[in-house]
C-alpha cells in the first residue's frame, strides 16, 4: 500500500463511479491534515464527490504533476 508520505509531489486523479465526475487532489494538501503514515487506500473511501456528494465510490490514479515542460522536450517529434 502506498503511503502518502512517499508521494508528496503527486496528485490523485479521481473519478466518481456514481456520476463520472473527474477531479485532481494534491497529496500535499492531504499531508497537511493527515498522518504521513496514512495510505492512499485508507483515504479513498473517505472522500466525497464534489458534484454528487457520494462517499467512497472513487477510482484513482496516482499522477505526477510538475516539470511538464521538461517532459514535453522528450516528446518532441522530428521534422
Amino acid at each position: 500500500m502506498t503511503k502518502l508520505s512517499s508521494i508528496p509531489d503527486n496528485h490523485l486523479a479521481l473519478k466518481c463511479e456514481a456520476c463520472g465526475n473527474n477531479s485532481m487532489l494534491a497529496v500535499k494538501a492531504l499531508l497537511d491534515t493527515l498522518d504521513a503514515e496514512t495510505t492512499v487506500h485508507e483515504v479513498i473511501p473517505k472522500l466525497h464527490c464534489s458534484r454528487c456528494k457520494t462517499k467512497g465510490r472513487a477510482s484513482f490514479v496516482i499522477t505526477y504533476v510538475g516539470h511538464s515542460g521538461e517532459a514535453m522536450l522528450g516528446a518532441r517529434q522530428g521534422d
